[in-house]
């Protein structure tokens, strides 16, 4: 076992609730603030989850415009490049020519 992995597995085994605990954690919470204070609580909490997705939501797409970004930079500073070597390859003087233009057929039934 690779050190450190004792950590990580640690950390997986702590997000393995079963339902027996579940309710024994909620009984608790229910002894300890009552019944008239859960429904606070459960708002709270809602309400704190729904911060946490949002700012979650919100890191997604702030690492998906910089890497667009950084995307559009470097295609830019490949055509730029193209373009520079481009302009080295071809003899002063010389303008490149245009492309052929193909010529229709007309072919008859």
């Amino acid at each position: 076992m690779i050190p450190g992995d004792e950590c990580m597995m640690a950390s997986l085994l702590f997000l393995d609730i079963s339902f027996g605990e579940i309710f024994i954690i909620v009984a608790v919470i229910f002894i300890i603030f009552g019944p008239q204070k859960i429904p606070e609580i459960a708002r709270k909490f809602g309400k704190g989850m729904r911060e946490v997705r949002k700012a979650s939501t919100e890191i997604q797409r702030e690492i998906n415009r910089e890497a667009n970004q950084y995307k559009t930079d470097l295609d830019m500073e490949r055509i730029i490049n193209e373009s520079d070597q481009s302009k080295k390859e071809e003899p002063p003087g010389e303008k490149p020519s245009p492309p052929a233009e193909k010529k229709e057929e007309n072919i008859k039934e």
